[in-house]
């Protein structure tokens, strides 16, 4: 019997019945040690059951034969009356023993019956037709009935939820062919129409060696799965509630940054016209803010999970600069930020948007840990070698592979953690706050795993907080011709239809496409550019398209070119990059490339110089 809790029938004298499997789980024991715990003594008196009864109805049958002793009747009559008394008394002494027998069992089916009655457990039992014949009240109670008329007669599917009744139908033929079926969770539905959960035990019922039909135990569970349900809510609106305050502390430095790069801007457009001799240096400078504008906006499009992880060799130290300075601005004044940072230029292959969140959270967490008291932050970056057979560990005390590492360090003398906080810190949800900030740790040494890392973590309560983040340097010799080398010249030839809708980033793109060797025909909107790529077929060898567009969009404007043309190179400009591709069902097959908006000459030069040539080669 499947129940939720143990159960074991004894005898008056003390002896045990019956055991269900809890039970014997329970106490360690079989179901033999229990029940011929009582058995072992009844299998030896069995055997002499028959010769006790004759012995006893002999007895009884001599006390009333003394007298007749000296019958004239003949010994074989008497011997034959003998006999009869003997097998009379026997009959009788044998029925008196079955109606005892009778007793017990009807005793024992009542038992068996009140224990199924009034189990928390509810059961009930079909036919081989499929229909209810017996519930219980806890049956009742689960699905919602009032009275087992309710229900009885009725096909079994009549409780089941329509998306696994093929499942419910499979159950009962396997049980029916022989085959076990396995206790599991299960659905139902209730007389109201509403939806429950159990678990279930199921076993055919057999009657003089041939199954009758099925019956199930189930547990409800629907309390449970409801409790779990929202708290499945609760964590996912709380991770989003840190994700809204991660984003309020970083859009707050974001917009001092932005107002930075505004103001250099600006300030070098001044110069560039107060000073038109210099205006080369003026340039390259507002060049640089623009790129830092850019950054700037792959940081907020990662937050808002628009961003792709692009794993590329990057500076580390100026990474972790750009983010001091940023921070600086955005937490308490009454922190002091100080950063070490080596002159050297030190490169990790990662995905820098990545890194700049762990940064941020490493160096909002120290602060939050000192609080409203005056305190200091120090930021520092070092070379780390690991060599084999060096006993140096991370956090949960794993050693840390020989290699060569660049380390993290962010260190506070804020209020430290205890051994339990330490343990728990890196668990999903879990926070020292009311409300969380940043990304949470967890996600931090995600990410650092991600990217080959490991952390070290030192701390006591009242004295303070250290994280070191070990990121494996990047070595690559090329990497110094890549800064260096000067740009290749390279033209092209040919005419490029440029759809895009904004006027000014299409005046640029034109400019820079003519620049390039090449004859443009612009259009503002997928509608546009379709027809007159119809009108310049023959012309037109390359296309390079915005994605968001009024009238027909970049993704419309991509398949009907395909449609006819399926071999036109077709170059995707986005602000939302590799995700434009990956998010719209595009096959990258079919994309000649894809360049980020903002983008320099530079940089559409590579692009166009990687297709025109793929193209030069698939013609060869």
């Amino acid at each position: 019997i499947f129940l939720s809790y143990y159960s074991c029938n004894v005898y008056k004298q003390g002896y045990a019945q019956f055991a269900n499997y809890l039970f014997l789980q329970v106490y360690g024991s079989t179901c033999t040690q229990i029940v011929d715990f009582n058995t072992c003594q009844r299998k030896d008196k069995a055997m002499d059951t028959a010769s006790e009864l004759r012995k006893k109805a002999e007895g009884k049958v001599a006390m009333h034969s003394g007298d007749n002793e000296a019958s004239s009747d003949s010994i074989d009559d008497r011997r034959l009356l003998h006999e009869l008394q003997v097998h009379k008394i026997e009959l009788d002494m044998q029925n008196e023993a079955l109606q005892h027998t009778v007793h017990i069992l009807e005793e024992h089916e009542t038992h068996l019956r009140n224990i199924i009655k009034h189990t928390p457990a509810g059961y009930f039992r079909i036919n081989l037709e499929g229909r209810f014949v017996e519930v219980n009240d806890a049956w009742l109670r689960i699905h919602g009935y009032d009275s087992p008329e309710e229900i009885l007669g009725k096909h079994f599917s009549a409780t089941q939820v329509a998306e696994e009744l093929t499942t419910a139908l499979k159950h009962v033929c396997d049980l029916l062919s022989g085959t076990a079926v396995p206790s599991g969770e299960f659905s139902h539905v209730r007389k109201d129409g509403s939806v429950g959960y159990h678990t279930f035990s199921a076993h055919p019922v057999v009657h003089t060696g041939k199954v009758v039909g099925l019956e199930w135990f189930i547990i409800d569970r629907s309390t449970q799965k409801r409790i779990e349900d929202e708290k499945q809510v609760l964590q996912q609106q709380f991770q989003q509630a840190q994700k809204m305050e991660s984003l309020g502390v970083l859009a707050g430095g974001i917009a001092h940054d932005f107002n930075n790069v505004l103001a250099i801007i600006k300030g070098h457009c001044s110069l560039a016209m107060m000073d038109p001799e210099n205006v080369t240096s003026n340039l390259a400078e507002i060049g640089k803010a623009t790129d830092r504008a850019a950054g700037l906006c792959r940081q907020m499009l990662t937050y808002a999970g628009k961003g792709q992880s692009v794993m590329a060799p990057f500076n580390i130290v100026k990474l972790v600069d750009e983010m001091v300075k940023m921070l600086r601005v955005t937490i308490n004044q009454n922190i002091t930020i100080i950063p070490s940072l080596p002159t050297d230029i030190l490169f990790i292959k990662g995905d820098d948007n990545q890194l700049r969140q762990v940064v941020m959270n490493l160096i909002i967490n120290a602060s939050e840990a000192i609080g409203d008291g005056h305190g200091e932050v120090h930021v520092s970056i070092e070379k780390a070698e690991v060599n084999t057979g060096k006993s140096l560990n991370d956090h949960l005390g794993n050693a840390i592979p020989s290699g060569q590492y660049v380390c993290l360090e962010v260190t506070d003398n804020g209020c430290g953690m205890d051994d339990e906080t330490m343990r728990r810190i890196f668990e999903p949800f879990y926070t020292t706050k009311f409300t969380g900030r940043g990304l949470g740790m967890s996600a931090v040494l995600g990410i650092i795993n991600t990217h080959g890392g490991r952390m070290q973590l030192v701390s006591q309560p009242g004295q303070g907080s250290t994280f070191k983040v070990f990121l494996p340097i990047f070595i690559n010799e090329s990497i110094s011709d890549i800064l260096t080398s000067p740009p290749v010249p390279w033209q092209g030839s040919g005419t490029i239809l440029l759809v895009e809708d904004e006027d000014q980033i299409k005046m640029l793109g034109k400019a820079f496409l003519q620049k390039l060797g090449f004859t443009v025909i612009e259009a503002s909107n997928g509608k546009e550019a379709l027809e007159l790529y119809q009108k310049h077929v023959t012309d037109i060898t390359l296309v390079v398209t915005d994605m968001g567009m009024p009238i027909m969009n970049g993704y419309e404007l991509f398949h009907e070119l395909k449609k006819l043309n399926a071999g036109l190179p077709i170059i995707i400009s986005s602000g939302f990059g590799d995700v434009a591709v990956s998010s719209h069902n595009l096959a990258p097959k079919d994309i000649a490339g894809i360049i980020s908006k903002p983008y320099s000459f530079d940089q559409l030069r590579e692009v166009l110089k990687r297709v025109v040539e793929t193209m030069r080669a698939i013609n060869i």
